[in-house]
C-alpha cells in the first residue's frame, strides 16, 4: 500500500519501519517539526512536509500517529481526503477523524514503542473501521505488520488502553522508584533484572493472583515493620508501599474466601 504517515514520534517511526519491512511504500511524512519530519522521511525513503495543505491527497492509507490531544485539531485542519484514514490512539474514538474520510478507523498498537530502539517488538494491533469494507482494508494492512490482531470498538480499545496503562506505565513507575532507591542506597538495580523478568514470564502460565509472594501476603509483620523503618527517609515510596501492602492483604483475604 501507499501510505501517508502523520507524525514523527515513537509510534510513527515504528509503524513506518514495520510498513517498509512488509513491502509497503511511505509516500510522505508530515510533522510540525521539520527536522523530525526530514529525519524520518529520509529513513523511510519518503518526502516530508510541515504544511497540512501539502499533504498527499492520493494514497491507500493515512496513518495518524499523533498525541491524543492533537488528533481532532489535525483532522479539522486537514479536511476531506478520498482514501482510508486511521489513528493509532487507544483512548480516542474513531469519530474524531470521521470528517477526514468516509472510510476511517483505528489502528492501535498495544505495545510500548520507542523510536530509538533498533529492535522492533512484536505487535498486537487493535483495529476498527466504520464499516465492513473499511475494516477489511485496515485488517489487510495490519496483518502485514503485526503478529496478532484483534477487532475492537472504541469502548473495547479504551478498556485495553487502561489495562495497558496499569501493566506498563504504572509498573514502569515502580521500577523507576526502585532504581532511585537503589541508587541512593548504593545497591545495584541491575541485580534485580532476573527477578523482574521472571515475574513477567511466569504470567504466561499462571495467573497474577496465584503468583503473588512477599511479606504482605504472608502477613509477615516483622519484615513489614523493617521495610517501613527503612522507607521513613523516602515518604513517597513509603506511601506506595503502605497502599500496595494493604491491597495485597485484602486481595489475599478475598481470594481465600
Amino acid at each position: 500500500m501507499d501510505i501517508v504517515l502523520i507524525g514523527s514520534g515513537n509510534t510513527a517511526t515504528v509503524i513506518g519501519r514495520k510498513s517498509i519491512a512488509a513491502g509497503h511504500r511511505i509516500l510522505q511524512v508530515y510533522s510540525r517539526n521539520g527536522n523530525h519530519a526530514n529525519l524520518l522521511a529520509n529513513r523511510l525513503g519518503a518526502t516530508s512536509t510541515t504544511y497540512i495543505s501539502t499533504i498527499e491527497r492520493k494514497a491507500d492509507l493515512m496513518i495518524i500517529a499523533l498525541r491524543d490531544k492533537a488528533i481532532r485539531p489535525f483532522a479539522e485542519a486537514l479536511g476531506p481526503i478520498q482514501y482510508t484514514a486511521v489513528h493509532t490512539a487507544g483512548a480516542i474514538p474513531t469519530s474524531d477523524i470521521s470528517g477526514i474520510s468516509p472510510s476511517h478507523g483505528a489502528l492501535y498498537p498495544l505495545q510500548s514503542l520507542r523510536k530509538e530502539i533498533e529492535h522492533m517488538p512484536p505487535l498486537t494491533i487493535l483495529l476498527d473501521g466504520n464499516n465492513t469494507g473499511t475494516r477489511s482494508h485496515i485488517k489487510a494492512f495490519a496483518t502485514t505488520i503485526a503478529e496478532s490482531l484483534l477487532e475492537a470498538d472504541d469502548n473495547t480499545r479504551l478498556k485495553y488502553h487502561l489495562a495497558a496503562t496499569l501493566v506498563n506505565n504504572f509498573t514502569n513507575h515502580l521500577f523507576a522508584m526502585a532504581a532511585s532507591f537503589c541508587e541512593k542506597e548504593n545497591i545495584s538495580f541491575t541485580v534485580l533484572q532476573p527477578l523482574m523478568e521472571e515475574t513477567v514470564l511466569r504470567l504466561r502460565t499462571v495467573s497474577p493472583l496465584e503468583t503473588q509472594t512477599g511479606p504482605a501476603i504472608r502477613n509477615d509483620l516483622v519484615t513489614l515493620r523493617k521495610h517501613r523503618d527503612l522507607l521513613k527517609a523516602y515518604p513517597v515510596i513509603l506511601s506506595f508501599y503502605e497502599k500496595f501492602s494493604e491491597e495485597i492483604q485484602k486481595t489475599a483475604l478475598s481470594f481465600k474466601l
